[in-house]
């Protein structure tokens, strides 16, 4: 297994390799499936210049920065609120999507799929339920007789498992204080 690529490869031809092996395998009779293609939209400009920045930052010859390295250095964001910082700092839409509108839309949500909506129709459907089994609604409560065990051997309280009672008759030992 190669893990560093030859000075005579490509950084092309590893993308590409890195993009085959990224790539799902295709599903029979599923046109386009995984990865959709690139879009044909042009992206927006303020974000192409925000990526552009940290590339540039990225790949500088004389004093390369690499974004990891400079938060795991900063002070400030070592703190349990790191990833609402983080959010804050790089300005990113966490919505955001690079499927077209027609697949997904991260804004077409429903207002019942919220934590708040569920929460509020699990609250209603326990008080129909409570309201339902209140004492004067019942019409009758199931009672199920207890069953006795009466052909099993007693066990003693020292071998629980009745491991070295197993299969002998205790009937014919005389009762002690400490157990059969």
């Amino acid at each position: 297994m190669k893990l560093q690529p030859s000075p005579s490869e490509e950084p092309q031809d590893e993308l590409r390799k890195i993009r085959n092996l990224l790539r799902p395998p295709p599903i029979p009779d599923v046109p386009d499936w995984g990865i959709p293609a690139e879009t044909a939209e042009p992206c927006d400009p303020a974000l192409r210049a925000k990526l552009m920045q940290f590339f540039a930052l990225k790949h500088d010859p004389v004093n390369p920065k690499h974004f990891n390295d400079s938060l795991m250095s900063n002070r400030s964001f070592r703190n349990p609120h790191l990833y609402t910082k983080l959010v804050e700092f790089v300005d990113v839409d966490e919505r955001a999507t690079n499927f077209p509108k027609d697949i997904w839309d991260p804004n077409d949500v429903k207002p019942d799929w919220f934590a708040d909506q569920i929460a509020d129709v699990q609250k209603e459907q326990s008080e129909r339920q409570s309201a339902s089994q209140a004492a004067g609604k019942r019409s009758h409560i199931n009672f199920s007789s207890a069953k006795d065990k009466e052909g099993a051997p007693r066990k003693s309280r020292f071998q629980p498992y009745g491991s070295s009672t197993l299969g002998k008759d205790l009937s014919s030992r005389p009762k002690t204080r400490w157990g059969p």
